[in-house]
């Protein structure tokens, strides 16, 4: 997103200005203040100032450190950079906030400090120097200032002007700021605090981004290593329990090695392994301190070359002993990533010609209900669905049962889900999937009665990815069916990785919509590619990687193994053991419940975005329920693609009592 370096860099500087190793921080989005703007236009024609005149957004950061005064500023500002006023401080304060206030235009800062109250406004200058600055305010601190600023005794309030149109909505800021690189540190230090402020929302506390460790190896290697002559760097590799999502910035993403010094973090690297398959459930840390001790000697040099960029976005790469940084982690994850890939192509079981024949009419059926599942209602329009008629469908002339039998039950959490207001608009299908460099056509259906007709519609993407209108972007002229639909091409990048979930935004008035696209790195009709078996034990009976569309299923568990023995008991030789009936049911039915789960999540997680009145026990409930009412409307016709036509043909018979069974068993049987 375009605020992503205001942000870091604003909430970087303030956090550094910040003293105290315990405290409140609070972010904070919003529009500034009317009269300010009257005051900053007259001072920017009074000094003559190339700066931003007018704003409509703005991010400001308050600390309740040990704030600033006129001389503070004064020392700060005016200098390259500057050491904090303690050791475990964070880095060079003024560096990144420099260049963030003269790359939009300007900027002021506010503090407490000593018993002195100060504003500071930032501009460009008008001459040859580079940028200027003047107290406003520099006077006795009184308990109005402290007021003002939310803080007890001293404190320091960052504003920096956002040269954006419109914010995204409050959901997608909530994350961004969750997951930033830089704010990490904080986010895990137990005495400090992190806030953040929303327009329209309470203020809430943000908290760290949590990652499930892999309950057989959790810790892959934690060792010191050699990076070059006199310095060393802490590496500690985590597995994960399930594949990191990639982020469409790296100064958001989960994975990734974190590289740290001091208290400051930096960025996440996988080195040269960035993308590879193997580096999917990978994360952990990297510890250099030598970063935070070069960077402090260039500011004694007279042609410094700093480690960490001016704007605190990351390490600078032509650095010499960045380069030895990297290396140094390539070493590390070399072996561990080959032993990663090597780890999903083992056990892998190859399933005989017929049953293969079979899987890609099973795999047909079941990407044609996910399709049908992400895709929003069309002619329904944006009304609410109706309770549902009192009898079920009938497949066949069996008489009428009760409704409780086949209506799956609706927990408290799925209800309060699904009662939630319809949105006034919605992409007709999210998320979807692109390949790198695809190109696929998408529409955003408009509720013309909540939003008028001509309204214009302002549209964000993620790097990486374009939503070409076809036509105006505004509200069309609503169709026969009553509700309004803008089309356009939604195109991916080549140079972006499979893995990463991008977003595209579009609002009007005061409505918003996103639309959340997963790039996958194969290029079949749907979803899921192929079915794959693994002769190995877990926990779980089968697993769905979105990114490769393949369905694992993990046949070395106990119930697999126990029919594997019945079916040779029954005379089928090793190659056909998997065209044994229950052994195939029980097949059909673990993978089509992972493809049932995954598709509730990103269901229940789109319907509910932004939704805090959602405990972990409702959320639960209303992704169970939706699975549920998945396999309602389509595991009858996805098992008879997957089982042979003789199955519900009456091909399967009972056999009567056998001596080897217990009384009153039966078995089934294909009739041969």
């Amino acid at each position: 997103m375009q605020i992503i370096p205001e942000l870091v860099t604003n909430a970087d500087a303030a956090i550094a200005a910040s003293g105290r190793p315990a405290g409140r921080i609070v972010l904070s989005f919003g529009a500034p203040d009317p009269s300010f703007l009257a005051r900053w236009r007259e001072e920017l024609r009074r000094v003559r100032a190339p700066a931003i005149t007018d704003w409509r957004h703005e991010l400001r950061c308050t600390d309740d450190g040990i704030g600033v005064n006129a001389s503070t500023v004064d020392a700060r500002l005016g200098a390259l950079g500057v050491a904090p006023d303690h050791a475990d401080q964070r880095g060079l304060f003024g560096r990144g906030l420099r260049d963030v206030w003269l790359a939009q235009g300007g900027g002021r800062i506010e503090g407490v400090r000593d018993g002195r109250a100060a504003e500071s406004w930032f501009f460009p200058a008008a001459g040859d120097a580079p940028y200027g600055f003047a107290h406003v305010i520099d006077e006795p601190a009184e308990a109005a200032h402290t007021r003002a600023l939310g803080v007890d005794v001293s404190g320091t309030r960052v504003t920096v002007p956002l040269a954006v149109s419109s914010l995204p909505i409050n959901a997608r800021l909530r994350r961004l700021v969750a997951q930033l690189v830089q704010i990490r540190p904080i986010l895990v230090d137990p005495q400090r605090e992190l806030w953040l402020e929303l327009p329209g929302e309470a203020t809430t506390l943000i908290t760290q981004p949590s990652i499930e460790p892999d309950a057989e190896r959790p810790l892959l290697f934690d060792e010191e290593v050699a990076v070059q002559a006199g310095v060393t760097a802490r590496v500690t590799v985590r597995r994960a329990a399930d594949p990191i999502p990639l982020s469409p910035s790296r100064a958001t993403r989960l994975g990734g090695l974190l590289i740290l010094s001091g208290r400051a973090a930096h960025e996440t690297t996988l080195g040269s392994f960035e993308g590879a398959p193997g580096a999917r459930h990978l994360f952990g840390e990297v510890r250099c301190e030598a970063i935070e001790t070069l960077q402090r000697r260039a500011l004694d040099s007279p042609r410094p070359q700093v480690v960490v960029r001016v704007d605190r976005s990351g390490l600078n790469e032509h650095h010499p002993m960045v380069r030895h940084l990297q290396a140094a982690v390539d070493r590390v994850l070399g072996p561990i990533v080959a032993d990663e890939e090597r780890r999903a192509g083992a056990h892998v079981v190859r399933a005989g010609r017929a049953l293969r024949v079979r899987d890609e009419v099973g795999v047909r059926a079941l990407n044609d209900a996910l399709r049908n599942a992400f895709d929003a209602p069309g002619s329904a329009g944006f009304a609410s669905g109706g309770r549902g008629t009192t009898q079920p469908l009938q497949a066949d002339d069996e008489p009428h049962s009760s409704p409780a039998q086949h209506a799956p039950d609706a927990p408290t959490g799925g209800n309060e889900v699904n009662a939630a207001p319809a949105p006034a608009m919605r992409f007709r299908q999210s998320p979807m999937r692109l390949h790198p460099g695809e190109t696929r056509g998408a529409s955003l259906i408009v509720d013309p009665e909540r939003i008028p007709v001509g309204t214009p519609i302002s549209i964000q993407a993620d790097p990486g990815i374009r939503f070409k209108p076809w036509g105006e972007a505004t509200v069309p002229e609503p169709n026969r069916s009553g509700w309004s639909r803008l089309s356009g091409s939604l195109r991916a990048r080549v140079t972006i990785e499979p893995g990463e979930r991008l977003v595209v935004t579009a609002e009007a008035g005061e409505h918003a919509a996103e639309l959340e696209v997963i790039v996958v790195r194969h290029r079949s009709n749907g979803w899921v590619r192929e079915i794959a078996r693994k002769d190995e034990d877990a926990v779980i009976e089968a697993h769905f990687d979105h990114e490769s569309g393949v369905v694992t299923v993990f046949e070395g568990r106990r119930e697999f193994k126990a029919l594997e023995k019945a079916a040779r008991s029954a005379g089928l030789s090793k190659t056909r053991l998997r065209e044994y009936l229950p052994y195939r049911m029980l097949e059909v039915e673990v993978a089509a419940n992972a493809v049932y789960a995954w598709a509730a999540e990103q269901i229940v997680g789109r319907r509910a975005s932004g939704e805090d009145r959602l405990s972990g026990a409702e959320l639960a409930a209303a992704v169970r329920y939706e699975a549920q009412a998945l396999r309602y409307r389509t595991h009858e016709k996805l098992m008879r693609a997957f089982l042979d036509p003789e199955v519900f043909d009456g091909g399967v018979r009972v056999v009567g009592e056998d001596l080897r069974r217990p009384t009153g068993q039966t078995a089934l049987a294909l009739e041969g």
